[in-house]
């Protein structure tokens, strides 16, 4: 079957989750191409992996900013229909499979003129996520009001043939919007068996030898939770000696100097350090080097219902995780034996959880071994990816017959 995916994305980076999807359907025998955003300069086509690269829309700057307001009140977007159509119909393409909840729309609207199937891939609760990813209140009354996109949410996911979720407690969700809850197939973020195979970088480890590091690697936000995890470092400071948290990743540079300045506020910038955006590859030597990860949520209607993948990776590489109290959190951490949780606003209980797992290294040597074997187990992609592997065999044979 020639798979249509599709995402508002720039490629490269190619976005790890479509990447896992990919190869798994093109292993299953199917044809993957993926329609996503053009920069200047680029080939209008390429083979990434297994997907088959098309960039079909390409925005100036200007049209990029006009873009923002007008498909944010009409959820509509001519370029992209016209971009859609065009590659669907050049490349024979016999099913539509849409990343992400803006672009559903006009995927449904291409999938009845062409008669095409159309599955909805959400990776998060996105009219949810609008609330926390951006601070401007009156963009968040306006162009990213939670009451217009649970409205276009609620409407178009009725319209397509199957929804993938990435967690439980986001298959509870939209079975709660009026989609039927045989459409709705959980696909967790989770990271292949042998992900955690990559080799290690023996300098990157080297350099943290001698402290007791915990680390937290991804998106910097606030949502993320990590201003909770500075507050911990006063009361660790004499408890956990030779203590250094090690933050990997970016992406929020105004949120960054407020979590710098709380830690020089607070007398701890010492026990911080700020690696930046490191490559895919570089995270596994990160995790080999701590001896404690990180998922600090904050609690809210997002985080509630979405799951990240960085939980997997740090179970798969045999690290003991403490997590906050979000749901999916929990639930994994407590399932797989592999994690400690704390609640989500206290900056007590997360440095307590450390300090447990500092002064007893057979538990943490005991957790990591839990987590990992039930990851391979029970959490590898390989092994969670059998819905998405049904459907379209199921979409298939419909086709044939």
């Amino acid at each position: 079957m020639r798979i249509g995916m599709m995402m508002k994305w720039k490629v490269p980076p190619m976005n790890v989750r479509v990447s896992n999807e990919a190869g798994t359907l093109s292993a299953d025998g199917h044809e993957v191409h993926f329609l996503v955003e053009r920069r200047r300069g680029e080939r209008a086509e390429e083979t990434v992996g297994a997907v088959r690269l098309a960039r079909g829309v390409e925005m100036s700057p200007l049209r990029e900013i006009a873009h923002r307001y007008t498909f944010n009140f009409t959820f509509r977007d001519p370029l992209w229909a016209r971009a859609i159509d065009r590659f669907a119909r050049e490349r024979a393409i016999e099913a539509l499979h849409v990343n992400d909840l803006p672009l559903v729309k006009e995927a449904v609207r291409a999938g009845r003129r062409l008669g095409l199937p159309v599955v909805a891939d959400l990776h998060e609760n996105y009219p949810a996520g609008l609330q926390v990813w951006y601070t401007s209140a009156l963009k968040k009354r306006t162009i990213y009001s939670h009451g217009r996109w649970s409205r276009y949410e609620r409407e178009i996911l009725r319209e397509v043939d199957a929804v993938i979720v990435v967690i439980e407690e986001a298959r509870e969700r939209v079975a709660a919007l009026g989609v039927p809850p045989d459409k709705i197939l959980v696909v967790p973020n989770t990271v292949p068996a042998g992900a955690g195979g990559v080799p290690i970088d023996g300098r990157i480890v080297g350099r943290y030898r001698g402290r007791f590091v915990v680390s937290y690697i991804g998106g910097f936000a606030p949502h993320r939770g990590l201003d909770t995890a500075i507050r911990s470092l006063p009361l660790l400071r004499d408890a956990v000696p030779g203590l250094l948290l090690v933050l990997v990743g970016g992406g929020n540079d105004a949120y960054r100097r407020r979590l710098e300045a709380l830690a020089s506020g607070l007398g701890c910038a010492d026990l911080v350090e700020w690696t930046g955006w490191k490559r895919q590859d570089e995270i596994w030597s990160y995790i080999e080097a701590s001896d404690v990860c990180l998922v600090p949520h904050a609690r809210n209607p997002h985080t509630d219902t979405t799951i990240p993948n960085k939980i997997f990776q740090y179970l798969m590489r045999g690290r003991p995780v403490i997590v906050s109290d979000c749901p999916p959190l929990r639930r994994v951490a407590e399932d797989t034996g592999g994690g400690l949780v704390f609640a989500w606003r206290s900056p007590a209980e997360l440095a307590a959880r450390v300090v447990e797992l500092h002064r007893d290294p057979e538990r943490r040597r005991a957790m990591a071994a839990a987590g990992r074997r039930a990851v391979l187990e029970r959490y590898a992609w390989e092994r969670t990816a059998a819905p998405l592997v049904d459907l379209y065999r199921t979409l298939s044979a419909r086709k044939a017959r």
